[in-house]
């Protein structure tokens, strides 16, 4: 019985120092995360700060168009709104350019998307820019309120803009609770800057934070007991080396091993324990081994009958987390591959269909034939190479083993069209073609994305003008994409029709569910599918006074000198 009292009691001292270091090492290991956390948000603040578009409006905003204005600040918006909605930890995000007193805000944020900064506001931040520390603490001039926050500017005595990414007080409190375990425990998290963040009872926190200041620059041990008013306490403390964060952990002698203080009158169970232990043991084997493996394997039979969709649910950080996880991309890649080659070929032959039915009708025949007829009477030369481009058309548009081609192809293609057409339109439509670039000639496009727009400028923009109309075909070179500008004159083009058509655009963009996939609409559903959701069009109200589409395509090779430049005007 000595014996076993001896070992006992030799087992519960090593018991409790693995208690202790494997909830330091807990602690550690949660505020590490943490403390990468907000290195991750000052990263993507930096991302941000260098993006040339940001640059752009802090310095020559005045300069800009109201196209590339909305551009550029669109794309700010949506990359400050995107990275809130990735970190549970930021509450929102804020640009700033001091020369124009705006500010830029993310999604969902209370003042609204953007707005006017007085002049006491915007040197308050200019001042702010100058610190470099990790995380800001300070009295926000906007919401009269504490505001914990990753502000960043660039390296400048007097920087044109700055990024705000604001932390949320709640959210970093829940993250601090949740690594609460025992039943009488509290915790204290400080920051040098003057940020604090406690659930310890107002009497006591004074003295724990006392302790924190005895102990944060010194090489006391990670944990120690402390006494306060009365009752002991172990003490974890973790330091946060990026941010200058110490995080310290109280948790009550009482609740942290009460095993402990009544094992010896537990000797006699002793055995009974052991067999628990077994069993528990063989059980927890099941549950970490057998049953995880056993999902795994269903779900490989469900792929092997063909559901893609098929998604494994991790319920816990085990060994088997990374298996789910490479099992569940694996699944939704091979999903997206057949959708995109089947929607691509599906959409492709509708399109191919819908473009024979709209070329091979009794009105386009019977005007190109009589054209022809003409021309053959009077004019047989040029009737011999209308008949060739007529050819050249039909060829191109009936051929079914083409998914995709060349941009100088669709090109070419469209050339022809416009040929015909500006035969039978002599005297009432004006077409204007640019020559497409070199460098884009050999970039892979979905088949048939030129010529229904063009067609449809034809057949609705243009119907009822009886002269002066005008249709240009232009192109914009910008970094690595090539922007393609169809656009006319028409008169028939209503604001209504122009935000249906647009709303439309959008809808079809990522889902052809529940829309009729004609016209525009199918060309922006295989660029998207065809470019994996990189190029894409736009439709807009031209200058000219009619409908304006924007094809953007993106080159895949990073070779692009970018020689060829214009200028949008």
């Amino acid at each position: 019985m000595t014996v076993s009292l001896i070992y006992l009691n030799h087992n519960n001292l090593k018991q409790r120092q693995q208690t202790l270091d494997a909830i330091q090492s807990n602690n550690d290991s949660y505020i590490a995360r943490l403390d990468e956390n907000l290195q991750q948000i000052y990263t993507a603040n930096l991302h941000i700060i260098e993006q040339n578009f940001l640059r752009d409006l802090a310095v020559i905003y005045p300069y800009l168009s109201t196209y590339d204005k909305s551009v550029r600040v669109n794309l700010l918006r949506e990359q400050l709104s995107s990275l809130c909605a990735s970190s549970p930890l930021l509450e929102s995000a804020h640009a700033y350019l001091f020369n124009y007193n705006l500010m830029y805000n993310s999604d969902n944020y209370t003042i609204g998307s953007y707005c006017t900064l007085t002049e006491e506001e915007t040197r308050f931040y200019q001042e702010l820019s100058k610190t470099h520390g990790l995380v800001e603490y300070y009295e926000s001039p906007l919401e009269k309120r504490k505001t914990l926050s990753v502000f960043m500017a660039p390296f400048s005595s007097s920087p044109a803009f700055a990024v705000n990414f604001i932390l949320s007080e709640n959210a970093l409190k829940s993250y601090l609770e949740s690594n609460s375990s025992y039943s009488d425990e509290f915790y204290l998290f400080e920051i040098e800057n003057g940020f604090s963040l406690s659930n310890l009872p107002s009497d006591l926190r004074k003295e724990a934070s006392n302790f924190l200041k005895q102990n944060a620059h010194t090489s006391a041990p990670s944990y120690q007991k402390v006494e306060l008013h009365g009752k002991f306490y172990t003490a974890f403390l973790s330091r946060m080396e990026s941010s200058s964060g110490i995080y310290v952990r109280l948790i009550s002698d009482t609740s942290l091993l009460p095993s402990i203080r009544y094992s010896y009158g537990l000797l006699f169970l002793f055995f009974f324990l052991i067999i628990c232990a077994s069993i528990l043991f063989f059980i927890g084997i099941y549950h970490m081994v057998h049953k995880p493996l056993s999902k795994l394997t269903d779900a490989f039979d469900e792929v092997e009958h063909g559901n893609f969709q098929v998604q494994i649910i991790q319920t816990g950080n085990d060994d088997f987390a990374y298996l789910y996880h490479a099992f569940n991309n694996m699944a939704l890649k091979l999903s997206r591959l057949i959708e995109r080659d089947y929607n691509q070929k599906l959409l492709l032959q509708k399109a191919e269909m819908k473009q024979l039915q709209a070329q091979i009708n009794p009105h386009f025949l019977y005007n190109s034939f009589f054209m022809l007829q003409r021309m053959i009477r009077f004019e047989p030369e040029e009737a011999s190479m209308v008949a060739n481009a007529l050819a050249s058309c039909f060829r191109y548009i009936t051929k079914n083993s083409m998914d995709h081609v060349t941009l100088a192809e669709e090109y070419a293609h469209m050339k022809n069209y416009v040929y015909i057409q500006g035969l039978r339109f002599a005297g009432r439509i004006q077409i204007e073609l640019e020559e497409l670039p070199d460098c884009f000639s050999s970039l892979s496009v979905p088949k048939l994305i030129l010529q229904p727009i063009l067609e449809n400028a034809f057949q609705y923009g243009l119907k009822n003008k009886i002269c002066d109309g005008l249709i240009r075909v232009r192109f914009l070179s910008k970094e690595h994409s090539l922007l393609m500008i169809i656009e006319d004159n028409g008169e028939e083009l209503s604001d209504e029709l122009l935000t249906t058509l647009q709303k439309k655009l959008q809808d079809s963009a990522h889902s052809s569910a529940g829309v009729e996939m004609s016209g525009i609409l199918n060309i922006q559903r295989r660029l998207h599918i065809f470019s994996n959701d990189r190029d894409t069009l736009e439709i807009s109200r031209s200058l000219l006074g009619g409908l304006c589409a924007t094809i953007m395509l993106h080159m895949e090779s990073d070779d692009y000198s970018g020689s060829f430049r214009k200028n949008n005007t």
